[in-house]
């Protein structure tokens, strides 16, 4: 059933087991009572912020709202990542993902192939540092999964496209908290998603890390995925951890020692701006992997580092790059709405719903779709 429909009809069991009239309920949430019909009736979508009045309202877990009535199992389980995410990560955030999530299995097809990547179990060494033999083998798994996708030899374009093909539900969207910047998802039932959050105040280079930050915990960390969602953050002693293993694979996956070395050797003064451009990564992330790789001296790396935290951390991200679309990182969802809308099997509205985009913004969107296809023109 469409999650619209399905939100609508549990809003609808409980406004008849408590007696309670559209206008009453229209009310508490500041809709008139006409639009809280269209919700109730699965005719018109409803934003993550009134659903949360609504299940405020009737004293419900937001989740249960995605269930449908003779379901009462909760259909995915959450790992969620962020800095400091208990002061960072607002529960409007978390209704979001799940908004966002439910709304995307709404509108790809069920019988697409699913990935869920090889499990991996590290040795729990107890320590604050990760050990040497734990990174070597951290990079062996990194380089081995950049065969898996076919990117051995290259640095491509759209990593986003790249994992996306390969089966891993990828979900580019903005939210409205720069200190956020994605997660992972995952089931048994329908594989595995990554969320990223596509706000304007984070470094396109950060938004890219946390795509490649969050398979790595799809690989290494699939136990610590909380059942329960009343608790969404890492639940294991080895958060912190985790937090640095999937750091340092990150690392090994954007910047392949192999390749790093042949840009190195074919450049007689390195430019490291034109170089954390061409690898796609942050100057931060840049300056670790060349000292990992032992291509820039301790003593240029702790110049670097003295200079950063000088500077606050680099608060902004020098010499940013050049900032991809959204329809390019979401390719085969976008391609999908296109079909489906042109199709007239899903409205303006729907599109808002999973893109996590405004009317006025899904309008643009339609528009920009116009003048590449005139088949649009029409539906707009």
């Amino acid at each position: 059933m469409d999650i619209v429909k399905i939100i609508g009809e549990n809003i609808k069991s409980l406004m008849k087991e408590r007696s309670i009239s559209y206008r009453e309920l229209g009310r508490e949430i500041g809709v008139s009572h006409p639009t809280m019909k269209r919700y109730v009736n699965g005719e018109q979508p409803m934003d993550s912020e009134k659903l949360m009045c609504v299940a405020k309202y009737f004293n419900k877990p937001f989740e249960s709202f995605f269930r449908e009535c003779s379901n009462d199992e909760a259909v995915f389980t959450f790992m969620f990542r962020a800095d400091k995410a208990s002061e960072h990560v607002a529960e409007i955030d978390l209704d979001r993902m799940r908004l966002s999530i439910q709304g995307y299995l709404d509108v790809m097809d069920h019988d697409d192939v699913h990935s869920i990547p090889g499990k991996y179990s590290l040795p729990s060494e107890g320590k604050k540092v990760l050990s040497a033999k734990l990174k070597m083998k951290l990079e062996e798994i990194a380089n081995a999964h950049r065969r898996i996708l076919d990117i051995e030899n290259v640095i491509p374009e759209n990593y986003y496209d790249v994992f996306a093909s390969a089966g891993i539900n990828v979900i580019v969207r903005k939210f409205n908290n720069p200190d956020f910047f994605g997660m992972s998802s995952y089931a048994e039932n329908n594989g595995c998603f990554i969320i990223v959050n596509d706000d304007e105040n984070i470094p396109e280079e950060r938004k890219l890390f946390t795509l490649v930050h969050e398979y790595a915990h799809l690989l290494f960390d699939r136990e610590q995925y909380s059942k329960d969602n009343k608790d969404v953050f890492y639940t294991s002693g080895r958060a912190d951890m985790s937090e640095k293993i999937a750091n340092k694979f990150a690392g090994y996956f954007l910047m392949p020692r192999h390749k790093v070395e042949a840009y190195a050797k074919d450049k007689d003064n390195l430019d490291l701006v034109m170089m954390k451009k061409h690898f796609k990564v942050s100057l931060q992330g840049l300056f670790v992997m060349l000292r990992e790789y032992k291509i820039i001296s301790k003593a240029s790396s702790d110049r670097f580092w003295k200079r950063t935290m000088a500077n606050g951390a680099l608060k902004e991200e020098p010499y940013p790059m050049e900032s991809l679309s959204l329809e390019k990182k979401n390719v085969r969802l976008i391609e999908k709405l296109k079909d489906d809308y042109l199709n007239g099997t899903i409205s303006a509205n729907k599109i808002s719903e999973v893109l996590g985009l405004s009317i006025v913004d899904v309008r643009k969107l339609l528009r920009r779709w116009s003048e590449l296809d005139e088949r649009y023109i029409h539906h707009r």
